[in-house]
């Protein structure tokens, strides 16, 4: 780095230089236009829609509320919106300025006595911004700062996912168990049936040891269904940041499995931009990213610095001047360092258009899973009614020796199957629904449902960069 003294004339010029570095453009891509299940009519505020309210359980809605507010990855996300806050205001003119006040006493002394001399200096400095590297720094900041603001929604969205599926786990392992018992409890009226026949003669010993041995079977699964429902338990007191025990109490006391009601409007593979906000962060670190090279590149050019002294108990009261710094001797660094903020540019590029994809595929993976199950459930809730029907026929033929064990065997393993198989269904499509919503952008950003360590509501930006009504991404045929 080389000095050089100025003039006032060449200051001047040298400030009429323009800010280097490529300005931010929003980028775009084309996807296809609508999705294979979807509708044609776009999707706006959907970041404002509490979808985990259209399961209607009332216990599901209360654990969202309480976890919003206790959940420590939402407290840490909204923790590096301070601290994003923080950076904002290390750049512009609190970057370009530095001061000093130093001060220093001195005494001197003989056999005639001291003398003691008070020396107090100001010292200031002021950076020209002569290639916008200052406000390219700034620009970095603001996308930064924006770029943690939407991650909160981010973590929210995980959250609400996260919760929502332990909760429906939670209560399908629940609903398993109640069905294992009630398959124990049926098993256990054929062995008295069997033993009843038994007692007469009617039945052989092998058809009892059948009966037990089938018991046994049923009884198997229970434990494993129990422990499932209390380690899905367990996590939804770790997401909320609670004890365990009471929410196990709480839990314990038992509900249907989750329902999904009313219908879901997945809008337009274009609407995910708005409405996605981990493919707004994306955006905003390719903004960042962008402002950065701005950054880098008004390194390689001459800095031109205004300094000055003020002093008190000098010969020389002040001094003034300027000095021009010339990146020479570092050059090939600054160049280097340029050309890594260019890749990184490059890198976060492919990273939001490698989101958007993923994210379509998302939305297209659920919503085909969720029609899917749901008609599945159609099909096993009328095998499920045949079922039981066939297993009250057959227990009473057996009774009557119209029918033989194997008949009363066979339908009670097969109403078990269905019953736990629906159980299984309902699980999935609650699941499925539930990742249309989290695809789809839906809910990460309702009103009151986060706050602060003082116990505001932090204002997220709903439409930072003006996206509202702006197709950012378009369809092949647009």
């Amino acid at each position: 780095m080389i000095r050089i003294i100025l003039s006032a004339g060449s200051i001047v010029v040298l400030v009429g230089c323009s800010v280097v570095g490529p300005n931010y453009e929003v980028p775009t891509m084309d996807v296809t236009p609508t999705f294979m299940l979807g509708g044609d009519s776009t999707l706006s505020n959907a970041n404002a829609d509490p979808w985990w309210q259209r399961l209607n359980d009332p216990i599901l809605n209360e654990l969202v509320s309480r976890g919003a507010q206790q959940n420590l990855n939402v407290r840490s996300a909204l923790e590096r919106i301070t601290a994003a806050n923080a950076r904002l205001g290390q750049t512009g003119t609190n970057a370009q300025s530095n001061g000093a006040l130093p001060a220093a006493v001195q005494q001197r002394g003989d056999s005639s006595g001291s003398d003691t001399t008070n020396n107090l200096a100001i010292n200031a400095g002021y950076v020209i911004d002569l290639f916008g590297g200052f406000a390219r720094e700034q620009e970095r900041s603001i996308a930064n700062l924006e770029a943690a603001q939407l991650d909160v929604g981010t973590i929210r969205l995980a959250y609400l996912a996260d919760l929502t599926n332990s909760y429906i786990q939670a209560r399908y392992n629940q609903e398993a168990a109640a069905i294992t018992r009630q398959t124990i409890a049926s098993r256990r009226q054929t062995l008295a049936i069997v033993n009843e026949r038994r007692s007469v003669e009617e039945a052989t010993e092998l058809e009892v040891q059948q009966a037990r041995s089938l018991l046994a079977s049923a009884q198997a699964p229970l434990p494993v269904f129990v422990a499932n429902f209390e380690v899905n338990v367990f996590h939804i007191a770790t997401l909320l940041a609670e004890p365990a025990s009471p929410l196990l109490e709480q839990m314990q006391s038992g509900a249907p499995q989750p329902h999904p009601h009313g219908f879901t409007n997945v809008g337009l593979p274009a609407d995910l931009l708005r409405n996605r906000p981990d493919l707004r962060v994306m955006e905003r670190n390719l903004a960042a990213a962008t402002a950065q090279i701005g950054v880098a590149e008004a390194q390689l050019y001459p800095s031109v610095q205004l300094s000055g002294t003020i002093a008190a108990g000098t010969a020389d009261g002040w001094s003034f001047g300027p000095l021009l710094s010339l990146p020479v001797l570092n050059r090939g660094f600054l160049r280097a360092r340029q050309q890594i903020a260019q890749s990184a540019a490059r890198s976060s590029e492919l990273d939001w258009r490698n989101g958007v994809l993923i994210a379509v595929e998302e939305v297209q993976v659920a919503l085909t899973l969720c029609r899917n199950w749901n008609r599945q459930i159609q099909h096993l809730e009328r095998a499920a009614t045949a079922s039981r029907s066939v297993l009250r026929l057959s227990r009473e033929s057996y009774r009557l020796g119209e029918a033989t064990l194997t008949d009363v065997l066979d339908a009670e393993r097969i109403n078990a199957s269905n019953r736990m198989a629906l159980a299984d269904a309902r699980r999935n499509y609650a699941l499925s629904w539930m990742r249309v919503q989290v695809a789809t952008g839906h809910g990460w950003n309702v009103e009151g449902m986060t706050f602060d360590a003082e116990g505001q509501a932090p204002v997220l930006p709903s439409d930072p960069l003006g996206l509202e009504g702006t197709v950012l991404v378009s369809g092949e045929n647009n």
